[in-house]
């Protein structure tokens, strides 16, 4: 089974790892959470943060230091370079609501075209959500993401 795989590995036997469409959607919606395509990501501190991801019923916690805003920009530049084409932001006092279409083109796989809808809302600089809806190949996965700033980083 190749679930989890990275692109170039191989299993036993020597064949290799293909990612599935569904695979391929739910790392999209994954790197999307947190991806916002406002002109400026929102101001967030940088510091302990934990995630609280629902995808499919399927619940994730990890807990990161990072600068969410420059995270989000890295992500952002990441995606387009791979094929993602983002709408612009609608953005109200603290949502940014957007679209991404996305044309991936996996190893030995068909192309697959999905899209995602993402709104992100953001309590204060230490705390947001995002609900994100992503669509293609035949399949959809929901997401939710809590994430919360727990503190400064360790040292």
């Amino acid at each position: 089974m190749c679930q989890g795989a990275k692109r170039n590995h191989r299993e036993r036997g020597g064949r290799r790892c293909v990612p599935n469409a569904a695979s391929l959607l739910i790392a999209l919606s994954v790197l999307a959470a947190g991806s916002t395509r406002a002109d400026e990501p929102p101001a967030l501190r940088q510091g302990l943060w934990q995630f609280d991801r629902t995808v499919g019923g399927q619940k994730l916690q990890t807990r990161e230091c990072v600068s969410p805003s420059e995270d989000m920009k890295r992500q952002n530049a990441m995606l387009e370079k791979s094929g993602c084409k983002f709408s612009p932001a609608e953005h109200t006092a603290k949502s940014y609501a957007f679209t991404a279409e996305c044309t991936i083109k996996p190893p030995g796989g068909e192309t697959v075209t999905a899209r995602s809808s993402s709104v992100m809302t953001v309590e204060n600089d230490s705390a947001y959500s995002v609900e994100i809806a992503t669509t293609g190949a035949g399949t959809s996965t929901q997401e939710h993401l809590v994430a919360r700033r727990l503190g400064d980083c360790p040292k």
